[in-house]
């Protein structure tokens, strides 16, 4: 638990730091109109899987976070949806800001294989931008 709050505080550290004006970047050089930097990282603990995400808009925007994680168990041949959270679940995204982290905690099985898909999202007068991820794990 220490180890995830003290990643926790890294990124928002280094997030807040990063004081460079938007228009110093062209389109070209950023992800999108909506999304200047994301994170996302799945780890585990006994007894937990962590799912860990910070996105940071380009300047101020309407809204922004975790659209959805998803985590799945495996069982037999086939992939078991056991957990769901979407963007206006407690924790996962706010509105009218540049910077949204924060880490979603799900009750994991020793041995299980799970599979976690993470979306995350800005949103502005520009549209919605996504990007997700797919990680594999195995409880603890």
């Amino acid at each position: 638990m220490k180890r995830n709050f003290f990643r926790f505080i890294v990124v928002l550290s280094c997030l807040m730091t990063l004081n460079i004006p938007t228009f110093a970047y062209s389109s070209a050089t950023r992800g999108s109109d909506q999304i200047s930097a994301y994170y996302i990282e799945v780890t585990t603990d006994p007894g937990r899987i962590n799912v860990e995400f910070s996105v940071t808009g380009v300047g101020r925007v309407d809204k922004l976070g975790c659209e959805s994680i998803y985590v799945y168990a495996k069982q037999d041949s086939r992939w078991r949806l056991v957990e769901a959270w979407v963007e206006d679940d407690e924790g996962m995204s706010r509105s009218n800001t540049f910077v949204h982290s924060n880490v979603i905690f799900c009750n994991g099985t020793a041995g299980v294989e799970y599979k976690v898909v993470a979306t995350i999202f800005s949103e502005n007068s520009l549209g919605r931008d996504t990007r997700s991820e797919t990680t594999y794990v195995t409880g603890e």
